[in-house]
């Protein structure tokens, strides 16, 4: 998501989180994109509720093949992150898409390595601050 087409297509910090954190009450989604971010969540967090009942629901949105593509992208999604993980990588680019090395990430992202996460925003901030007054960490 937080590539640099995305960001040229205009996809913001606040959208990502909104997605993440808000999707299901947002106005900036449609309902397509609702219950595919639902889809998402379920597989991440609890992959027993897509029953028959919620493939219908996607199917009102969606074509048997975009479902299957669909679920696919979010299950090689969810695999990968959970293998990077177990690896303690950290991402390689900061909230605001800027490329760095582990230790930087490390201390953007804090003591777990997850590709997001509350204040991850702010201590990328406070990094540039401190690399721009020459009070850098390293």
């Amino acid at each position: 998501m937080r590539s640099a087409s995305a960001k040229q297509q205009g996809l913001t910090e606040q959208m990502i989180d909104e997605g993440i954190e808000e999707y299901e009450t947002s106005e900036n989604f449609t309902e397509a994109e609702k219950i595919a971010l639902q889809y998402s969540d379920l597989m991440d967090t609890e992959p027993d509720k897509i029953d028959e009942t919620f493939y219908d629901k996607l199917k009102q949105y969606y074509s048997n093949e975009e479902i299957v593509e669909l679920g696919a992208f979010i299950g090689f999604n969810i695999g990968f992150h959970t293998w990077f993980g177990t690896l303690g990588f950290y991402p390689m680019f900061t909230p605001d898409g800027r490329l760095v090395d582990q230790e930087e990430s490390a201390r953007i992202y804090g003591d777990k390595p997850i590709s997001h996460t509350k204040g991850a925003i702010q201590r990328a901030m406070k990094g540039q601050k401190e690399e721009a007054t020459g009070r850098i960490r390293k």
